[in-house]
């Protein structure tokens, strides 16, 4: 049977992946979140799929010692590997802020250095954790919601608009497109993805006066399009994509 695990799925977008997945009665979902029990949204599914293709496992990216544990009951769950490992959870701290605005203590830039060390070091710490699990599945399968504002190329476009969040995913960018040539070699495919502006999210939300001020004409999607479109690349991906950066379409973005 298909093997998932969403990190970050008490709601918004890791909830709908985790929706959108178990439309399809062969696969297995690990739904994670810092607390599984305080999510009405999970707890509704659950109740909705008692024949335990939906299974909840408590997870907080930012401990090390949380992201063992998982992992290791992970692997007692799934004897056959983790086929699919969806890295969902994100922070978003800084909003609108300009540089000028980002908060400064004793000469660095805190505001910006967390939301870098939340993309960084608890990527890091999870991809090391779950890869031996992906490493034995058959799928082999890694998919890392980032956005497209942490293109480089494409930064030009977007002055002002979440740039701590900005620079924080251009690093993730650059530590996944890294990792996925090491990766490759054991026929482990890894992607990035960006799902799209979908405005009814925490993060969507914070930037719609931006977008409704700036780029009128672009789409805001919904959590259900979105959920779909992004479970679409994934399981359309092929070793030929590692490394890319898709959007929710099935496009590519530059780096």
């Amino acid at each position: 049977m298909p093997s998932y695990l969403i990190t970050g799925a008490s709601r918004g977008l890791g909830l709908g992946f985790v929706t959108e997945l178990l439309k399809k009665k062969e696969n297995t979902v690990i739904a994670t979140a810092r607390n599984t029990a305080g999510s009405p949204g999970l707890q509704k599914l659950k109740q909705e799929h008692p024949d335990g293709r939906l299974i909840l496992l408590d997870l907080d990216v930012t401990s090390a010692d949380s992201i063992k544990t998982a992992a290791e009951a992970t692997n007692k769950l799934l004897l056959g590997g983790l086929g699919n490992l969806i890295s969902n959870a994100g922070v978003y701290y800084n909003g609108l802020k300009t540089f000028d605005e980002l908060h400064v203590i004793y000469r660095i830039v805190e505001d910006l250095q967390k939301e870098v060390n939340f993309n960084i070091t608890s990527q890091l710490l999870l991809l090391r954790a779950f890869v031996p699990l992906v490493r034995k599945s058959q799928a082999k399968k890694i998919l890392v919601i980032t956005s497209g504002l942490g293109s480089i190329q494409n930064a030009p476009y977007t002055p002002n608009l979440a740039n701590g969040y900005s620079v924080a995913k251009a690093a993730l960018n650059m530590l996944v497109r890294k990792y996925s040539a090491v990766l490759k070699n054991e026929g482990i495919t890894t992607a990035l993805l960006h799902p799209g502006w979908v405005g009814s999210t925490d993060i969507g939300n914070g930037i719609s006066d931006w977008m409704n001020a700036y780029a009128p004409d672009y789409e805001n999607l919904s959590l259900e399009t979105s959920a779909a479109g992004c479970m679409k690349v994934l399981d359309t991906l092929t070793p030929k994509d590692n490394g890319e950066f898709f959007n929710h379409d099935g496009t590519k973005i530059p780096f």
